[in-house]
């Protein structure tokens, strides 16, 4: 019985595969994957039709090129919602319509490139699936009488947001550009910063369906090959029907899948996406989406904001230990005041422990049900801040917190005390930069209030035991997740807990940057230059 269930998976393992690989199969309408173009024009237009099927969006016009009785029978076929009308009207149609006299050769698709079209980027496929690609990208076809190829004119129409501000990743100094969901803008944005030759870009695409397009981005001569063709090779092996969101990429080539910590680096900033690059990291932009991802990425540049770079370096070192410290805080918080409260309350002071116990008197529940309570309470007040209209929706949520938190201090379902806690647990939460590193802290944390609960300070310990060696353990694109603190790397600490002065950042992080180590020349530490033809004072005293 067992080999036969085996042999049955591997049956419905196969299918299933094929049927993600070859999402069309021969004999379907739109299979045309080794098919090329016919010479006549109506077979063509036949062709285009059965392979949209039930498309009304897809629009078709036949014209004649040339005038008098040496002219050619063509035809022009697009999709409506992805053209502009205006680059269609006044530049294609106008530019094909006003031909007058046609080669004595015949018409050929060099000659219309070189002659009459001058609008749009203008490309020649003579397979039917690359047509079909490219009219589903917004290109026009231009389909000729005896001619078995076709030009597609990439006219298309914006439909994407004017650049704006980042959402979430904001500062207060520094540029105030983000991208949008057009990854052609946010390649211009990002070609903006980095005005060299040396930033390399390579098409990659994927989704048998969405063809989502994305670029492979980095800067030659500073990234390590090796890296590289991993990214390739993780991208290759992604065979699905469709990604609409970098999300989905981001868990389709980390390193561990199972952990709660993403092994990748999520940016909507250009300025951000040039400084990884400058390190020697790559990145991965996507169509539709204004997210990319920077690979690899550490714990360490998830703690980090861009803002920490353009104020001065005192204030960005305290603000960085500021925020490691609450990067602790929204994880052990609730954790460690339940270990106290409940088993440990020896080591408060007594003033401050007959102040808790007070406000504890007369609550039902213990100190793991408050704190669940509570942060439940919250996570669904987040929650529905989210989902509510902009114009209201944080008001809502910070007028709902006070409200229910007061209310439930009032009915005795909870103390003061733990009101305070779970509180300044949230506030510390949102001082994360980074998204995903936020939410794998606000699980975990559920996490340790169990441990709190069950054995004290000793679980805490045990659990925080335990996430130091998983973090130890995870590595993204082979660096270690915890570089430059676990393996310690002296030169790289500078930029890891505080922010030394730029002119101390002579080098790239040693991990990531070993292709290129220096990034600036030594002794670049401002001093004043000493002016010519000035006496000091010391020779002004003696005259």
């Amino acid at each position: 019985m067992i080999p036969f269930f085996k042999w049955l998976g591997k049956i419905i393992r196969r299918s299933a595969g094929e049927a993600v690989g070859h999402l069309l199969k021969p004999g379907d309408p739109g299979y045309q994957e080794e098919r090329t173009l016919t010479s006549n024009l109506d077979q063509n237009l036949k062709i285009i039709t059965e392979v949209f099927g039930l498309s009304d969006d897809l629009m078709s016009r036949k014209i004649t090129i040339g005038r008098g009785k040496k002219h050619t029978r063509a035809a022009i076929v697009y999709l409506d919602p992805l053209i502009n009308y205006s680059q269609l009207q006044q530049g294609l149609m106008r530019s094909l319509m006003t031909v007058e006299h046609l080669p004595s050769a015949g018409i050929t698709t060099e000659w219309l490139i070189n002659n009459v079209i001058s609008s749009g980027r203008v490309i020649e496929k003579d397979k039917w699936v690359e047509v079909t690609d490219e009219i589903n990208r917004g290109s026009v076809c231009l389909f000729i009488e005896g001619l078995d190829k076709a030009l597609l004119i990439k006219i298309v129409e914006k439909t994407s947001r004017q650049v704006d501000q980042p959402v979430v990743e904001t500062v207060s100094r520094g540029p105030s550009d983000g991208f949008n969901e057009d990854v052609r803008t946010n390649l211009g944005l990002l070609r903006k910063r980095l005005h060299t030759s040396r930033l390399a870009v390579e098409n990659l695409e994927i989704g048998e369906l969405t063809k989502t397009e994305v670029k492979l981005v980095y800067l030659k001569g500073y990234i390590a090959e090796g890296l590289i063709t991993e990214i390739k090779e993780r991208m290759r092996r992604i065979r699905v029907d469709g990604i609409l969101d970098s999300s989905q990429v981001e868990e389709l080539i980390q390193d561990c899948p199972y952990s709660p910590f993403s092994t990748l680096d999520v940016t909507e900033r250009p300025d951000k996406l040039a400084g990884n690059l400058l390190e020697g990291k790559a990145a991965l932009m996507f169509d539709n989406t204004p997210f990319s991802l920077i690979i690899p990425a550490t714990l360490g540049a998830q703690v980090q904001s861009p803002q920490d770079y353009y104020d001065r370096y005192w204030y960005s070192s305290f603000i960085r230990l500021l925020r490691w410290m609450a990067l602790l805080i929204a994880l052990l918080g609730p954790s460690l005041y339940i270990a106290i409260i409940t088993f440990h309350q020896e080591l408060l002071p007594t003033p401050l422990l007959m102040t808790i116990l007070i406000s504890r008197e007369g609550v039902p529940f213990p100190a793991l049900a408050e704190a669940l309570l509570m942060e439940l309470t919250f996570e669904v007040l987040r929650e529905a801040g989210l989902r509510l209209p902009r114009a209201f929706g944080q008001t809502i949520s910070i007028v709902g917190a006070i409200v229910i938190g007061q209310t439930a201090v009032n009915a005795g379902l909870v103390s003061p005390a733990m009101v305070i806690v779970v509180a300044l647990t949230a506030i510390a939460t949102f001082t994360i930069p980074s998204s995903s590193l936020a939410n794998s802290v606000r699980i975990l944390r559920f996490l340790f209030m169990f441990f709190a609960a069950s054995f004290g300070l000793i679980g805490v310990l045990v659990g925080f035991s335990i996430l130091s060696y998983h973090l130890c353990s995870l590595r993204s694109f082979g660096v270690p997740y915890l570089t430059p603190l676990a393996p310690v790397s002296l030169s790289d600490l500078k930029d890891t807990l505080i922010r030394a002065p730029a002119w101390k950042m002579r080098f790239r992080p040693r991990l990531i940057g070993y292709t290129d180590p220096q990034r600036q020349n030594a002794n670049l530490i401002p001093r004043p230059t000493r002016m010519r033809g000035k006496t000091s004072n010391k020779k002004r005293r003696k005259k």
